[in-house]
């Protein structure tokens, strides 16, 4: 029955406010006359009408024509009230005035309804009491709730819950008579709809139809309590208090991994959780004694904060942005309170101060980084990598674990193979072509990178690469690489398509986990010459690679069909090159530029992931070797440093039957991987050490002011050293 006593607490409340009821509250019925039979109350009815429509202008930080109304004394003096008769008065001669008028008040904002302003006039005339007392009685929300007695009403038969005392005294004062009983299609449609979401089927309908008795309608509420929809049903709302989404809410508004969180909030309400332990376990679940996995789940709620991870974010502002929407969003939740407006300045209505305002920030100031910069050599994107925890599941742990034990085997077989082609090195080295007979690459360094889907989420690498970043690419791109090079006797260039971890599946495309394909549709070189604005194209006369897709072959980049492009499918998660060859040498000063264009237009994010261009100089149908590694060979063994031992020993490897098979095995099991990795929620998580923490002058994070430590608002109980050891 706990579910349902809750309920039924849901629907009062849902009542309470809908009917416009609440402790303490004005019993006066919307309309303009005011019984003269019921009491005004000061603070319950007068006083918050005067702080709303008068103290901004006539209050203790302004007073505009010399005007102050925020106290007793100020008022009766201010010859604004005739006491006893509201007819005389100034105040109400100015509240009644149309609302062109220059002398209607409120100058600002919207008039006084004819409600309010007849329980002015009935204040008034009553003698405008106003208690002789500093302290206004606490705000209702903040004073225990007590059991109010039962009202009056005119049908005392009516009622069968204490409830419905108050909806029919409400309905009494407003002269209205209750709904006749709804039938019961209707009524099995009514608890359908609120307990589950959903209507019932013919058949449903046809079974209460047949029997509509109370002990029926029990059994009908049970059964909807107990079906899995009531928690989806009830999450919602949740979900949506805790701004719960997929993605980030900026900019592309990228995906996150947070449905965790969803399902935990269904189940919490499908098991029946205590409020006080669903309140903690969302606040503060990772800090509670051997956390479990689902009380750090929990703390989703927290996580679900809108990220800005677009070009330009100051980290450290995001960081704060996030730390002030828990505060706000715990405040509303939780509080039912505006607690963001004592973000600037102490609360003009509500009991908060500012300094209160970042005592509670400080209870979530001391949590790990949600952004930060993508990598160190970052150009200009920010990357979500808030913390986050892998999610247990048992059949896929053991299969990942076996793919594990798999490829821990295979990288023994490959350090293995390394130590043997590691002997002899000198040896081998002497079966090498002659420098003159080999390509030499010479690595561009890209001045400006440029990307038609998402210009501003890439990063150059210290290798002259260049690394797109995000997991979702678009579905068709081009990139437009500017560099500027001075070298003689360029014969060709390379093309580079290179894995990196960040990528679906290693890459070196980015669209799918599983397949991470590219397909480059047209590959194009310009030229700009000693600075000028006129761009000459380098014809390009023939193409090698070192894979190509059946029916994706290489010189299909250069063909200017747009239909066609250079594919690598089945062979992902492994580096691929292809070389391009020019009609005729092209030697190039330093004011000149390169241009180079790579469309990508078959769809589906089909595009490179990760590219390095270089230069060809040598001999265009030899082997192509870095210009570093020919420097290396061009030294006698005993000059090599270990480094440059290690860079000639990589190169064998490269050329190695055995190493390349061993390589494609391991990548074919690290593409098995990722389809095998473990799903992951976003959680929050205590840094080592705490931060400092301010008020912020103004609300701004930049301009410091006092130091504060955590504590709760003075209007709520004290927080005491059990309460600190329970959280």
């Amino acid at each position: 029955m706990a579910k349902v006593n809750r309920l039924v607490m849901s629907l009062a409340i849902s009542i309470w406010i809908g009917l416009g009821l609440r402790p303490n509250a004005s019993p006066f019925a919307d309309a303009a006359d005011v019984p003269s039979s019921v009491a005004v109350d000061f603070f319950g009815d007068v006083f918050p009408l005067l702080r709303r429509t008068c103290f901004e202008c006539h209050g203790p930080d302004k007073q505009s024509g010399d005007l102050r109304l925020d106290e007793r004394h100020w008022l009766l003096d201010s010859g604004m009230v005739d006491q006893g008769d509201a007819d005389a008065s100034e105040l109400v001669r100015r509240i009644e005035l149309p609302d062109d008028d220059p002398e209607r008040m409120p100058a600002v904002g919207e008039s006084l309804s004819a409600h309010e302003i007849a329980v002015i006039r009935r204040w008034i005339d009553g003698g405008a009491e106003w208690p002789e007392t500093t302290v206004v009685p606490a705000h209702w929300a903040y004073v225990a709730p007590e059991d109010p007695p039962l009202p009056q009403v005119t049908d005392p038969s009516w009622p069968r819950h204490p409830i419905d005392h108050f909806v029919l005294a409400e309905l009494d004062q407003r002269g209205l008579q209750p709904s006749p009983p709804a039938s019961p299609e209707q009524l099995l449609r009514r608890l359908f709809l609120d307990l589950i979401g959903l209507p019932p089927t013919p058949q449903e309908i046809e079974r209460f139809t047949c029997d509509p008795s109370e002990e029926a309608y029990a059994e009908w509420v049970d059964d909807l309590l107990h079906r899995p929809q009531f928690g989806e049903r009830w999450a919602r709302p949740w979900l949506d208090l805790a701004r719960y989404a997929d993605s980030h809410g900026f900019q592309r508004d990228d995906l996150r991994d947070i449905w965790a969180y969803r399902d935990w909030v269904i189940r919490a309400l499908n098991d029946d959780m205590p409020f006080d332990q669903f309140t903690i376990e969302q606040i503060a679940g990772d800090l509670l004694p051997d956390a479990t996995e689902s009380q750090r789940v929990a703390t989703g709620f927290h996580r679900a904060a809108p990220t800005n991870c677009e070009a330009g974010t100051i980290p450290e502002e995001s960081r704060v942005n996030q730390v002030i929407d828990r505060v706000n969003t715990t405040a509303t939740v939780w509080l039912g309170s505006t607690l963001q407006c004592a973000q600037c300045h102490d609360h003009k209505y509500d009991p908060f101060t500012t300094k209160e305002y970042y005592q509670l920030l400080a209870f979530f100031n001391h949590t790990e980084l949600e952004a930060d910069l993508a990598l160190p050599n970052a150009v200009s994107s920010i990357q979500f990598i808030g913390p986050s925890m892998p999610l247990a599941d048992p059949p896929r742990d053991r299969q990942r674990e076996q793919l594990i034990a798999k490829r821990e085997a295979l990288q023994q077989r490959q350090i293995q193979r390394r130590r043997e082609l590691e002997r002899g090195l000198d040896a081998w080295v002497s079966t090498l072509p002659l420098s003159e007979e080999v390509a030499i690459a010479h690595p561009l360094a890209p001045d400006t990178f440029e990307s038609t889907g998402n210009t501003d989420r890439f990063d150059i690498l210290p290798d002259h690469s260049v690394l797109l970043v995000g997991t979702d690419p678009p579905d068709t791109d081009t990139y437009r690489v500017r560099t500027s090079v001075s070298l003689r006797g360029i014969v060709g260039f390379r093309l580079d398509a290179l894995t990196d971890p960040t990528l679906p599946g290693g890459g070196p495309g980015r669209g799918d986990e599983a397949r991470p394909n590219f397909v480059l549709n047209d590959f194009s070189i310009h030229c700009r010459r000693g600075g000028s604005d006129e761009l000459t194209r380098i014809p390009l006369v023939s193409a090698h690679a070192s894979f190509s897709q059946r029916g994706f072959d290489v010189a299909a980049a250069i063909d200017d069909d747009p239909q066609t492009g250079w594919a690598i499918n089945p062979k992902f998660g492994q580096p691929h090159w292809a070389t391009f060859s020019i009609a005729e040498p092209l030697d190039l000063g330093e004011s000149d530029e390169l241009t180079f264009n790579l469309d990508h237009r078959f769809g589906g994010g089909r595009s490179i992931g990760r590219l390095k261009i270089s230069a060809i100089t040598g001999n265009p149908a030899g082997e192509v070797i870095s210009d570093a590694l020919r420097t290396i060979l061009s030294k006698p063994e005993q000059q090599w440093s270990a480094a440059e031992r290690a860079a000639i020993a990589e190169r064998r490897e490269a050329l190695d039957a055995a190493s390349i098979e061993i390589a494609e095995q391991i990548a074919e099991l690290d593409r098995q991987l990722s389809q095998w990795k473990p799903d992951v929620t976003l959680i929050m998580v205590e840094q080592g050490s705490p931060r400092d923490c301010y008020v912020f002058e103004r609300g701004d994070y930049r301009s410091r002011g006092e130091s504060v430590t955590a504590a709760t608002p003075a209007v709520l109980h004290p927080m005491t050293d059990r309460h600190l050891g329970d959280s």
